[in-house]
């Protein structure tokens, strides 16, 4: 399958939905055809009669008609030709803008349900997967405007075509024998534009991965003096794709000049075989003016559709980029005929569990049950694979061999969402939306942000959190929006509203995965004294560098390098001297000051 027909077909389901609009415009598309093939006829008409022959009176249809009459027909025309070339874009324009905001919506959809994996490969990050979400339809929507050409332009051309050779047939002939010129230029700037495009639009996606590592590492840009040389690196990012977008717009803006000329030499040879017609009695000047004006028209049908088809590489490139991410099959396969999750379900269990992740072994081999109520505690180096356990728990992405079973049943047999819906998760890198303190809070259950309603449950889970105060001290309480995540507040505050968030959620399971590494001593009191009231009565999967946290734990799990080399409590594991007695030893060291 051509390459064009590949990007038709990815494209259609979005267009589809819209048949009726394009019909509009393709019917739109006629009329302004047939008010151009008129125009020509009206200007033959009114050269030959009155100036040529001097009529007073025309006789059409059997019906005399004064010559004076012919001039009302122009602004007639016009008016029939503007009115449905407005209505003909303003569907179009609108039909696009339609299509584009679809496709949009459909790739960031897309992207949100692909698995980490994924978007931990995505070598340009999320900067990259905007330029294309953003940048790359922009492309597709310029490449889209030019699909009313595509629809009308054959039109317009194929009529001034019937016109002029009902004028004189060879010499349209003559002409024609041109096109093949036409179509092998085109067709070599074409496979040039489909290479450079596709350099250029990487080149974008560098750009904006850069924009965005620049504005959301301020802090440290400033602090370490990395100003100038990150704005040196945006600059040559810059300067790529003002490379790579000089050699696309060079060869599209060289087809407008090859064509003129070679127009002007077909105007030239026209010019030169209708002056020897004429000086031959053999055609009038009537049908000189008539067959020039048509020809005249003719050639812009023919630039747009040329254009159009220069465009189409564009588009191709853009069409393919999308897409790859829109058919990505990197995504948590769902189960065919999803079971429910067990709502008093008793024991988790990872049994023989391996994750590969490219070629290193993060998982080997994890053999684990975990019985409800637990409180497991994972500890380790960091890269000794704590936060990618809880992650094949959350099915971020599924195991590459073993399996996780709840009461015996494999998890990917159950819902996705159900499964998800079953665990509360709070990081360490708290995610908070440019929204109210409440709307945080109520996305703990996937609900609507922007949505209002009763507030109490929601306090309730402030309360809990340990927020009220702060929240209470906040101009709007729970309405006052916490910024671009969560940069109105402090990080215990914004800990507290991810602590109210899963209190909101109420589920079962809890994932605590670094939740107060990053926190001064003061604010990570506060929120202990949340994280105590929200491990009541749940399952607990704690990951925590500061040993402090976890003496508590039914459990403690010591990993390394995938593998789990210690399993007991806070006391058996001293008593053993290994390497959790070792940590134990090195964090209760007291810091050596250097010496004056």
């Amino acid at each position: 399958m051509s390459p064009v027909l590949m990007s038709f077909k990815r494209l259609w389901p979005l267009v589809r939905p819209y048949k009726k609009q394009l019909l509009t415009v393709f019917f739109f598309g006629l009329v302004i055809s047939a008010c151009n093939v008129a125009q020509t006829a009206l200007v033959k008409v009114l050269f030959g009669e009155v100036f040529e022959k001097k009529n007073a009176i025309l006789h059409f249809l059997g019906i005399e008609v004064s010559v004076w009459t012919l001039p009302l027909f122009f602004p007639a025309l016009y008016l029939i030709w503007g009115g449905a070339r407005y209505t003909h874009y303003l569907i179009l324009i609108m039909v696009n803008e339609k299509i584009i905001a679809d496709l949009r919506v459909k790739a960031v959809d897309q992207a949100v349900r692909l698995n980490l994996k994924f978007h931990s490969q995505v070598e340009s990050g999320s900067g990259g997967l905007m330029s294309r979400i953003l940048n790359d339809t922009q492309v597709l929507q310029v490449g889209l405007s030019f699909f009313g050409d595509v629809l009308r332009e054959p039109f317009i051309a194929i009529a001034l075509l019937a016109y002029m050779i009902a004028l004189d047939w060879k010499l349209t002939l003559a002409l024609l024998a041109f096109l093949p010129i036409f179509i092998t230029l085109t067709r070599q700037i074409s496979r040039s534009l489909r290479k450079y495009g596709h350099a250029n639009r990487e080149a974008m996606e560098s750009v904006t991965a850069n924009l965005k590592e620049n504005l959301d590492g301020i802090r440290v840009i400033q602090s370490f003096n990395l100003e100038d040389t990150m704005t040196a690196r945006l600059k040559r990012s810059m300067d790529h794709y003002i490379d790579t977008r000089r050699k696309i717009v060079a060869r599209e803006e060289a087809v407008s000049p090859i064509n003129e000329f070679l127009a002007s030499n077909l105007v030239m040879g026209l010019v030169l075989y209708m002056m020897s017609l004429i000086l031959e009695s053999k055609a009038t000047g009537s049908d000189f003016l008539a067959f020039l004006f048509a020809a005249g028209q003719l050639q812009n049908p023919i630039k747009r559709l040329q254009e159009s088809f220069v465009r189409v590489q564009q588009t191709i490139v853009v069409t393919d980029r999308l897409f790859g991410l829109i058919e990505s099959k990197e995504r948590v396969p769902q189960a065919v005929n999803p079971r429910p999750f067990p709502k008093e379900w008793e024991t988790i269990e990872f049994r023989d569990v391996r994750f590969r992740y490219g070629d290193v072994d993060v998982l080997k081999g994890i053999n684990l049950t975990v019985r409800r109520g637990e409180v497991i505690a994972l500890v380790g180096s960091s890269g000794s694979g704590k936060s990618t356990l809880v992650n094949l728990l959350e099915r971020f992405y599924d195991p590459t061999s073993g399996s996780i079973l709840v009461d015996g049943i494999s998890l990917s047999d159950f819902d996705v969402k159900g499964v998800r819906d079953n665990i509360a998760l709070v990081t360490q890198d708290v995610f908070l939306f440019r929204d109210s303190i409440a709307a945080n809070i109520r996305s703990g259950r996937g609900e609507i942000l922007e949505q209002d309603g009763d507030l109490t449950e929601i306090e309730y889970a402030a309360k809990h959190a340990h927020a009220t105060d702060f929240i209470a001290k906040t101009p709007g309480g729970l309405q006052a929006n916490v910024g671009e995540r969560g940069g109105q507040l402090s990080g215990g505050e914004k800990q507290r509203i991810s602590i109210a968030r899963a209190f909101y959620k109420d589920s079962p399971i809890l994932i605590l995965d670094e939740a107060t590494s990053a926190l001064d001593s003061v604010s990570e009191q506060e929120v202990q004294k949340g994280l105590q009231e929200l491990m009541v009565g749940r399952t607990v999967f704690v990951i925590a560098h500061r040993l402090s946290t976890v003496r508590s734990a039914s459990r403690i799990l010591v990993m390394r390098h995938g593998e789990i080399i210690e399993s007991g409590t806070h006391e058996e594991l001293l008593e053993n001297s290994g390497e959790y007695a070792n940590f134990h030893r090195l964090q209760s060291s007291p810091v050596l000051s250097p010496s004056n």
